[in-house]
């Protein structure tokens, strides 16, 4: 069975030390997830969202918004999503 996991991020308190707040929501659908990401959009504090594909072993991202500057990390079947590392000249 396909499960789509919808991700909306934006600011936590205290981005440097706690990073950004994840939101989770499951859905059946695939087009009921990008909708809810999308409305999520126009929410004060809301960078983006991304929608995952979920399978038994498998996961694929399907589609995300204001993802550019963010990285988003696994482990395992736990997704979040933070600021992206920034570079370091040594």
């Amino acid at each position: 069975m396909t499960d789509y996991l919808l991700i909306t991020f934006g600011p936590a308190e205290d981005v440097e030390r706690n990073g950004w707040y994840n939101c989770k929501e499951r859905f059946n659908s695939k087009r009921a997830a990008i909708r809810k990401g999308l409305d999520s959009l126009c929410i004060a504090g809301c960078f983006g969202y991304v929608v995952i594909e979920e399978g038994e072993d498998w996961w694929e991202v399907i589609d995300e918004s204001g993802t550019e500057n963010a990285s988003i990390t696994a482990k395992r079947f736990t997704f979040t999503v933070q600021p992206a590392p920034k570079l370091q000249l040594v």
